[in-house]
């Protein structure tokens, strides 16, 4: 597992699981189904506001040690998982970087990387290099930064029922001069310029949000860029509205019943469902002054609207 500076560091290089994002397929979108170029350039020239680690990432932490246990078996040799001896800066493109999960210590030394995942479709034939694009692109960076030849992926697969299984990829230089072209273009272009990157894909709004803003700073954008959204905005706006009324004319007709059949024979129903509890906070505030106060959390958002500006 990575240290909180090594994390933080990872704005000023390249990361192992950034290579992926910056190809995309002949039909321009990315080869990480997570994220895209866009989302890679952001985290590179903007700091953002820390979030709770995700239940998905808690989970990856707590196997992690069980599945370099595993890959230890399987391999048959100590793994190194300090942090401190797992970090790598490529010497010939220093741009470049990574943190390793884990490094097999025999002669010559390998990389072990380990996975937890539901998607258990994208992972062939234990054994072989069948794995994700975005998981060969991730080793062969690391291979690219460490020198090393050989990548052991040590993954958990858990969609009906758990499986621990083993893949070895290769080193393979095609593949690594073309994350070294693509990453020095990308870093050069759009990095170093903090200029954003062409995308066909709309970039992380969720992350977009998490952006440290500059009180009272101002960034010169394309007016048409805003008069997009602000035309959709509205389009969206008039279209719940809408959606409100003809609901309303609907209800109107149904009366007291709790549903009626259609033409084509489908039903439409308007039943209840339990939902989530509601809390008073009102009440809780006023009784149990105390308890709100352990519970309650500061909050605020930030709202986009476009105003007149007095001359």
């Amino acid at each position: 597992m990575i240290t909180d500076s090594q994390r933080k560091e990872r704005r000023r290089f390249i990361g192992s699981s950034d290579v992926a994002a910056l190809f995309v397929d002949e039909d321009g979108k990315s080869l990480d189904p997570f994220k895209n170029q866009v989302d890679v350039w952001t985290s590179k020239v903007h700091t953002f506001e820390q979030l709770p680690t995700t239940p998905s990432a808690k989970m990856g932490h707590r196997y992690e040690s069980a599945l370099i246990e595993f890959a230890e078996g399987e391999l048959m040799c100590k793994i190194e998982t300090n942090p401190k001896k797992l970090r790598f800066i490529c010497e010939s493109n220093p741009i470049f970087a990574c943190n390793l999960d884990g490094r097999a210590i025999k002669k010559p030394t390998e990389i072990v990387e380990v996975k937890t995942t539901g998607l258990t479709s994208e992972w062939g034939e234990p054994g072989t290099d069948a794995v994700p694009f975005r998981v060969i692109f991730q080793v062969q960076h690391q291979m690219l930064c460490t020198g090393m030849k050989t990548a052991h992926i040590a993954v958990l697969l858990g969609k009906w029922g758990l499986k621990e299984e083993m893949y070895i990829v290769q080193r393979n230089d095609e593949i690594i001069n073309a994350i070294v072209q693509r990453g020095e273009q990308f870093w050069n272009e759009y990095v170093l310029t903090k200029k954003p990157p062409p995308s066909v894909e709309p970039g992380n709004l969720k992350l977009f949000k998490r952006i440290q803003r500059e009180p009272e700073k101002f960034a010169e954008i394309d007016s048409n860029i805003i008069t997009v959204w602000d035309n959709l905005k509205e389009a969206r706006l008039d279209a719940e509205k809408k959606e409100r009324d003809a609901f309303s004319e609907l209800l109107k007709y149904l009366g007291d019943a709790e549903g009626c059949e259609l033409e084509d024979g489908r039903l439409f129903t308007y039943f209840k469902q339990k939902g989530a509890d509601i809390i008073d906070r009102k009440k809780l505030k006023a009784y149990y002054p105390e308890a709100y106060k352990d519970v309650a959390r500061e909050s605020s958002h930030r709202v986009a609207r476009i105003k007149e500006v007095k001359k």
